[in-house]
């Protein structure tokens, strides 16, 4: 008895059980049209042979030719098509749950003779039977197996040759200067294949470069056009990255850039090719490169800033060095407040009136310069302490670098989310050490030479940074305690017959008082 005589013998007894398997391999309208078609074509075939449909497993604008460089869970690297719902599939046959699989025709079920392999085997080991709409897929006999492996063979030949065609029609594209299609650029509008400036969203594009060499943050003017309801062109809410992508894009200053496919699957980091684009550009090219040097020494001063290195702009002078006393974590300048933080569930929420530590700080400091004698006693530096520093540096650069290419390697689609978080989380912990060490092998002088006997008298006229680096030279750290027992945070009330001199004489001594208890002062020896 044959195996299509065995399928419709169980059928006397049971209904036989089909799963259906549809895909297409471009639908960059994601309207589903393909697949719809199919998977109304295979239903009719079930309905005619009488089986009943188990399972419906669909795969839109997803290639069966495509591979990508993936990470197996050994560490080894290899090249594979990537189709979730087809492997999900053959486990679902494997596992006995249906007798039939039906496809609309070979090449919608595979093009890659890994993946026909893979089927051959799930069938020998299952024993279900495979069948398409069209005829062309049949694995009942030898015959039938050597002739989908011909077939296949000769699919994916055709796949590759069209890949080839398309990627040298792209690079003749580029050369042209013309758009390359897909999804147009934001500030742009697509008519007859060619890009014009959108008259709604090309000036938001300029409006958000100037802001930028204004000295706007990115968060600031995304939060602005998100407020304004401006979408981006997924109808999408800006975000910080997305924001920044489109302020880097080439074609905004009239640049056709070429990035080619590369053997391995993945896209070039790095262009290729630039030329002169045939639309108009949004702004010039010397207003492009000036705010990606913006952003690039923004990343910088928020990537590799160390303490006292002033890779980063300082506010406010005395921040870092005011700490919370029960958790020790240096609390964070928050509007009128410095604000104890934690980064763990229930966490220390302490704050304090910035504008009241900061004078009481600062009065504390000044008057201990003022002591100081004229010849202080130099410290020196250890040359074991200095080489330590180089080599730890040396290997947060590395590690950084490391963090930078696994997060490029995940968005180029090289490694799956599981590993990409595994390792990430890993690299970040290892920096986070390597941080703390290096910042207690800093020598406690670390800075531009300051005459701490002029300190005082060049205090006011100097920026934040110089003051937090002239503090560290004598104060380690200012500690904020609870408040007392017994003690109200909130301002007196005025009393009856008060003037206002007199309340405003008694408020301050209360502050005065409150302060005096919650404020302790770390000097260094």
């Amino acid at each position: 008895m044959g195996q299509e005589q065995q399928v419709q013998a169980t059928g006397s007894a049971a209904p036989v059980r089909a799963v259906m398997y549809v895909r297409i391999s471009d639908d960059p309208e994601g309207t589903e049209r393909g697949v719809d078609r199919q998977e109304a074509d295979c239903r009719a075939y079930v309905a005619a042979h009488g089986w009943e449909v188990a399972a419906v497993f669909r795969e839109n604008d997803t290639s069966a030719f495509k591979q990508r460089t993936i990470t197996l869970p050994s560490g080894e690297r290899v090249r594979r098509v990537i189709r979730p719902q087809f492997r999900t599939m053959l486990k679902h046959l494997s596992d006995g749950h249906a007798q039939v699989m039906i496809a609309y025709d070979l090449d919608r079920a595979v093009r890659d003779p890994r993946d026909l392999e893979d089927l051959i085997d799930a069938k020998v080991l299952g024993g279900f039977t495979v069948r398409s709409v069209t005829g062309s897929l049949r694995l009942d006999t030898d015959s039938d197996v050597a002739m989908a492996r011909v077939l296949v063979a000769m699919a994916n030949k055709s796949s590759a040759d069209t890949a080839r065609r398309v990627a040298r029609a792209a690079k003749q594209q580029a050369v042209e200067g013309a758009w390359h299609g897909g999804r147009v650029p934001f500030g742009y509008r697509a008519e007859n294949g060619v890009l014009i400036v959108d008259p709604v969203t090309g000036p938001l594009v300029i409006e958000a470069y100037q802001r930028v060499l204004a000295g706007d943050s990115l968060y600031r003017i995304r939060k602005d056009w998100n407020e304004r309801g401006i979408l981006t062109t997924h109808e999408c809410a800006w975000s910080d990255r997305t924001l920044k992508l489109m302020l880097r894009n080439p074609s905004n200053k009239g640049t056709r850039e070429y990035r080619p496919v590369m053997p391995d699957g993945s896209r070039a980091k790095t262009s290729k090719m630039q030329v002169q684009a045939a639309w108009p550009a949004l702004v010039d090219e010397d207003t492009w490169q000036q705010v990606s040097d913006v952003l690039d020494a923004r990343k910088k001063a928020r990537n590799f800033h160390q303490p006292g290195t002033g890779a980063a702009k300082r506010m406010y002078p005395f921040s870092g060095l005011i700490r919370c006393s029960k958790c020790g974590t240096a609390m964070i300048h928050r509007g009128v407040v410095y604000q104890c933080i934690q980064p763990t569930r229930g966490g220390c929420h302490r704050s304090i009136r910035s504008t009241e530590i900061t004078k009481l700080v600062e009065e504390a400091v000044l008057a201990t310069f003022e002591q100081i004698t004229l010849h202080p006693t130099k410290r020196s530096k250890s040359d074991g302490d200095l080489a330590a520093r180089v080599g730890l540096a040396a290997t947060l650069d590395a590690d950084r670098e490391r963090l930078a290419r696994l997060d490029d390697d995940y968005y180029d689609g090289l490694i799956d989310k599981a590993m990409w978080v595994r390792q990430r989380a890993r690299i970040a912990e290892r920096i986070e050490a390597i941080r703390r060490e290096y910042a207690a092998t800093t020598p406690e002088h670390a800075g531009p030479s300051i005459d701490v006997t002029t300190v005082a008298a060049e205090w006011e006229g100097r920026t934040p940074m110089w003051q937090y680096q002239a503090a560290c030279l004598i104060l380690q750290a200012v500690l904020v305690h609870a408040l007392p027992e017994g003690m109200n945070g909130a301002t007196p009330a005025r009393r009856r017959n008060e003037t206002v001199e007199a309340f405003h004489e008694r408020r301050a001594a209360y502050r005065a008082e409150i302060l005096s208890h919650r404020v302790e002062f770390i000097w260094r020896a």
